[in-house]
Parts: structure tokens; sequence; C-alpha cells
């Protein structure tokens, strides 16, 4: 059955038996860009999580899949010349989600602070979660502080 194959019988072993990995400098094991291919796939697929997580309004997700989506893609690279194209993917996803984040959380700051009406609605429901309002509690631990606000 196996009679064709010149180093014996069996059908897995196609390799002369004095040949050996070293003889060949051009022989590897595996595909040179294996590793880099799939920090690229990781790094698009974390990104695209970061997107979908900061579309769902989440706050912590796409900080942390963003980051990570980032430092795949700066691995995947290698020593490769340029990026692979679902390294870029991932990047770009990772840095809308993380400008886009910390731009609602800044603009969410800056209208809690500078808004009294919405100050005021925090201020109430933080009073029925905790039973003091959000100021009280920033007083409370100023003064524990040793930090006195006139």
């Amino acid at each position: 059955m196996y009679d064709n194959n010149p180093y014996g019988n069996n059908p897995y072993d196609n390799v002369p038996p004095d040949h050996t990995p070293y003889q060949n400098p051009n022989w590897q094991r595996y595909p040179a860009g294996a590793s880099g291919d799939r920090l690229a796939s990781a790094s698009m697929i974390t990104g695209i999580l970061a997107l979908a997580t900061f579309i769902s309004m989440t706050i912590y997700p796409p900080f942390i899949f963003g980051s990570i989506a980032v430092v795949l893609a700066l691995l995947s690279k290698g020593r490769a010349p340029k990026l692979a194209s679902r390294a870029k993917a991932g990047m770009i996803c990772a840095t809308i989600s993380l400008i886009a984040n910390c731009a609602l959380c800044g603009t969410s700051l800056y209208m809690l602070y500078t808004r009294p009406e919405i100050m005021n609605q925090f201020n109430d429901i933080f009073e029925k979660q905790y039973g003091m309002s959000y100021d009280e509690m920033i007083e409370m631990i100023l003064e524990d502080g040793g930090i006195v606000i006139e």
C-alpha cells in the first residue's frame, strides 16, 4: 500500500532518516508570521469589543479593552516594517473608543460640576442611596484629611 514511499511504510514519515532541521537553514517548524497574525487578530477583536462597550455606555470596559488592543497591535508588529491590516483595524477601533470614552467622561464631569440642576439631582439620588448628599460626603472627607474649605 505504501510502496511508493522510499523512507519506509509509515505515511507520516516522509523525511529521510538522516535529515535534521539544522541541515537546512531555510527550514522552519512554524510559518514566520504566525504569532504576529494571532496577536493582530486578538487586537482586532479587543478593539471591536472596546468600541462595542463604549456604544453600550459603560465606563471601564472601553478603557480596558482599548488599552489591551493597542498593546496587542504594537506587539503583533514584531520586526515587520508595517502593522498588519487586522492590527490597524484593532488600533483604529481602540483609539476611537478610548478618545470617545475620555470625551464622554470629561463632558459628564463638566456638566455635573457646572450645572446646578444636575448637581442637585445627583445629590438627591446620592442621599437616597447613602443617607447623605454628595456635597456633605466630600466636606466630611476633606475635614478628615485636615483640609477646610470655607
